[in-house]
């Protein structure tokens, strides 16, 4: 396996390539690759959204913000991005192709100061492919393979709704299911049909319910600016989980010996964190968005086994920027919106170094996008890029360098218009 788990397991790093949404021996451990995965065009924004109040754009992460939809359009927002990340050790490095489909929702009006939304989208996943080669013990120039594999998602799917009690304030709650598993291998081949091969899987299965609640308040700054301001707090909930063990020895490819076959059900064996976001925001109508973002998660008592790695308390950043250089223009390039963002965090999870000194990992993005808005000037299609670096603060661990693109298709339609005939 990568660096990671030679610290863990004993192996050093040699890796193959799979396709899948993520590509990361972080992985293995916890819950996988945390993904609450923000629209493209807020993903542009450096993912900043607890300020984000916009009419034409879904905005999951606060819920409050679904009120600001025009109460005569239905918007319905989908993504699905493509990308390529560089996996690199001290000695070695891996390219991987990656891709997957990344969300779906939708969001209308109920009346003038209500609106729902429903979707759904990735909360965690799980992808590597990884393998090593050993000597046998005793056996001059004979190696043996061993080869660890992970695969899998956790999604949310969920329903939201938001008022406004008060002008230019809104309140909000998403309620989601999370639902999910994820699969860990691991196999060691002694290279001749005559030998016996241990191998061993896990699998876990997650499910759980959860709750987001935000709120917002927007208030006018000159003759054109307006300040909103936002916040999210989402409560520590436990997950059902049911971790299945399967150990067995083949022979040419054919199990001859089941070894160990465990389940072990729990209701609190896994918890999502409490998560805390505030955020600002400046905006001129059709020509200047500014964006802030902090969150605070906290992790502590997230997982009952630590044996493997230990949940720490997760502090995060983020900045977004975007303008239109005239939105009446009859010049397309002109009419675009431009998006730029930054972000960062620490990595939920710590490691034991080879002293065994817990490390945990730092991890940065910078993105850039635009919104091309199509015919009708209602619908868009969002084109996000995206670089992001794991940095680990241990030596010999894996640092991780993704390069993504994301595209999503919002169409905004007038489907709650009265027709006038003249």
């Amino acid at each position: 396996m990568l660096i990671l788990l030679a610290a863990a397991l004993g192996m050093p790093f040699t890796g193959q390539g799979q396709n899948n949404s993520t590509e990361s021996p972080y992985t293995r451990f916890g819950i996988g690759m945390r993904n609450e995965t923000a629209s493209t065009a807020s993903r542009a924004l450096g993912g900043t959204a607890y300020a984000l109040r916009r009419a034409d754009i879904i905005n999951s992460k606060n819920p409050a913000s679904y009120a600001a939809v025009d109460s005569q359009t239905f918007i319905f927002d989908f993504g699905g991005s493509f990308g390529v990340s560089l996996l690199k050790d001290q000695n070695n490095k891996d390219t991987r192709i990656l891709g997957n489909f990344e969300y779906a929702a939708m969001l209308f009006p109920i009346t003038k100061w209500m609106a729902v939304s429903a979707g759904i989208k990735p909360y965690a996943s799980v992808g590597y492919r990884l393998g090593t080669t050993e000597p046998i013990p005793g056996a001059k120039d004979r190696n043996f393979m061993v080869e660890s594999r992970g695969l899998g998602n956790i999604s949310n799917l969920f329903f939201g709704m938001s008022f406004e009690p008060f002008k230019h304030f809104t309140l909000g709650a998403n309620f989601s299911y999370l639902f999910g598993k994820e699969v860990h291998a691991r196999a060691i081949d002694y290279g001749t049909s005559a030998s016996y091969n241990p191998n061993f899987y896990e699998t876990l299965s997650l499910r759980a319910f959860k709750t987001d609640l935000g709120l917002q308040y927007a208030f006018a700054v000159g003759k054109q600016g307006l300040l909103t301001l936002g916040a999210v707090y989402s409560p520590s909930l436990p997950f059902r989980s049911k971790q299945t063990f399967w150990d067995n020895i083949s022979q040419g490819g054919t199990i001859v010996k089941e070894v160990r076959r465990d389940t072990i059900s729990s209701r609190d064996a896994f918890r999502m964190p409490h998560e805390i976001g505030l955020g600002v925001a400046y905006s001129v109508e059709n020509k200047l968005l500014l964006l802030a973002d902090l969150q605070y998660n906290i992790w502590n008592n997230a997982f009952i086994d630590t044996s493997k790695a230990t949940p720490t308390n997760q502090f995060g950043f983020s900045l977004g920027a975007s303008f239109i250089p005239d939105s009446e223009s009859r010049s397309l390039g002109r009419r675009m919106e431009y998006r730029f963002g930054l972000s960062g965090e620490n990595h939920y999870l710590q490691l034991p170094d080879a002293t065994g000194a817990l490390k945990g990992s730092l991890v940065g993005a910078i993105s850039a996008g635009v919104g091309i808005p199509m015919v009708d000037r209602r619908s868009w299609v969002d084109l996000t890029v995206e670089y992001k670096h794991l940095m680990p603060r241990a030596k010999g661990f894996v640092s991780e360098n993704y390069w993504q693109l994301t595209f999503g298709l919002r169409f905004n339609e007038a489907w709650f218009r009265k027709l006038k005939l003249d």
